[in-house]
């Protein structure tokens, strides 16, 4: 709204303008007699009113946006955004989030019925803990450069997993916070965000509180970190060549053997984790985000790049075990309105990166070990996405991870597929349809589940 200002303005101005020109040829009266062209001065008039009453809706109009603006204490302007969700799901076995399922648990080991009865395994109910609010904006002319500011929080903190009151009264809890300085070639980039090597997601809205296809290829915890990224080569096509670093939080979510004070493995080391990229980008298409979004099912153009990851976590004694990942990811325009996009990888101990490995770092203790093999794995998701109609988007994808039999995982593999439906029948209205099926391996057995979600919210 803040942008039609000027125009609304102008607007303003020439109808003023057209009023005031409109008097200055009204005729006077032709003689003593009083003869007058009525219906010329009727017609005249009625212009004259239509003009008033648009002069009138316009400063209204200004007067409201005046009053509506967000402005923080040092009198910088806030744009704020919402997506209130409800989502309502039925899965159809035992899962790691019955909300937001990633994998099938594995079956009981004790198969003997309880005295009281099994509990059974189907689950139902609703939840808006997956609903999102942030906040936004952007300055010129900061070191040279435009700064770019923003922040997004959804209520999917606590508790995540068994009884409670997790999704009656969600807790709310910080997703990505973005500080960015860019000038014409570089940026600059402080604060939260997805994995360099792994900055995209899936589309959907029945898995916003964890992405889409986590543990069956999608690395996509939002880490602390630094970033700096260059643009090498620009081409008259719009082809952009560009690399990019950061360094981030080492977290693993492991803990050494002998931790008493709660602190990861990776912060033991006392080593940063580090990440590189390179990058090929063409077309209108900027710097992703690790934000679901359809808003890129409009731009023609598109990304391809390679990275790789390096990490150290100390677990048990002085040694050190690393952690190391090769990765190539691609947003491509297939057609207008068409989009496909996915990610891959090769990597081991990638856990902390968000659900690599499925969600494990070590295999089987086995005899006189202290810890199980490091767990390495090899994983990808890929998702097609198509915006027949301005207000509908609808997809298909999936993904997997594979993780190497020899270091003897308990997850051995997970393959995650989802059908998804986006409408947005009117504004602010957006209603959404996903059924996922899931399958995990383990080593006696493969257990699958069903997932049907359907969400109901609307957008500021």
């Amino acid at each position: 709204m803040t942008r039609r200002l000027p125009a609304l303005m102008l607007l303003a101005l020439c109808l003023d303008g057209t009023r005031a020109r409109a008097q200055e040829r009204v005729p006077p009266p032709r003689d003593s007699a009083g003869v007058v062209d009525t219906a010329a001065r009727d017609s005249l008039a009625a212009r004259l009113a239509r003009a008033e009453a648009a002069i009138e809706l316009l400063r209204r109009q200004l007067a409201v946006e005046a009053s509506t603006v967000v402005r923080t204490r040092s009198r910088l302007q806030v744009e704020l955004s919402a997506r209130i969700l409800t989502n309502a799901f039925l899965t159809t076995n035992r899962v790691n989030t019955v909300d937001v399922p990633q994998f099938a648990l594995a079956s009981p080991s004790n198969p003997q019925t309880p005295v009281g009865g099994t509990a059974g395994v189907r689950a139902l109910g609703l939840s808006v803990r997956q609903s999102r609010v942030g906040a936004a904006m952007s300055v010129d002319s900061v070191l040279g450069g435009t700064f770019e500011g923003d922040v997004e929080l959804d209520f999917f903190g606590g508790v995540s997993a068994g009884p409670g009151d997790r999704r009656l009264f969600p807790e709310p809890r910080m997703r990505t916070a973005r500080a960015r300085v860019r000038w014409a070639r570089t940026t600059v980039f402080v604060g939260s965000e997805t994995p360099l090597i792994s900055d995209l997601n899936p589309i959907g809205l029945a898995a916003v509180g964890v992405p889409g296809f986590v543990t069956a290829g999608n690395l996509w915890n939002w880490l602390p970190q630094v970033r700096v990224s260059h643009d090498v080569l620009r081409y008259a096509n719009g082809v952009r060549v560009g690399v990019q670093g950061a360094v981030l939080t080492p977290f693993t979510n492991v803990q050494h053997l002998a931790e008493t004070d709660a602190v990861d493995a990776g912060e033991r080391a006392t080593r940063p984790y580090v990440e590189a990229r390179a990058h090929v980008r063409w077309g209108a298409g900027g710097e992703q985000t690790g934000a679901p979004s359809d808003a890129n099912l409009g731009d023609a153009g598109g990304e391809i790049g390679v990275g790789m990851h390096r990490g150290w976590l100390r677990v048990a004694g002085d040694s050190i075990s690393r952690s190391a990942a090769l990765s190539i990811d691609a947003r491509i325009m297939l057609a207008p309105r068409v989009e496909l996009r996915g990610e891959a990888y090769r990597g081991v101990l990638v856990r902390g990166l968000g659900g690599g490995g499925v969600a494990q770092s070590f295999g089987r203790v086995q005899a006189g070990e202290l810890i199980g093999r490091p767990l390495h794995d090899t994983a990808g998701w890929m998702q097609i996405n198509v915006q027949a109609h301005p207000t509908t988007v609808t997809g298909a994808g999936c993904g997997h991870d594979a993780v190497d039999a020899v270091d003897l995982p308990v997850r051995e593999a997970n393959t995650a597929c989802a059908v998804h439906l986006m409408w947005r029948p009117a504004q602010p209205l957006i209603m959404g349809l996903e059924f996922r099926t899931i399958r995990t391996k383990y080593a006696d057995r493969t257990n699958r589940v069903n997932h049907l979600n359907l969400s109901f919210g609307f957008e500021l």
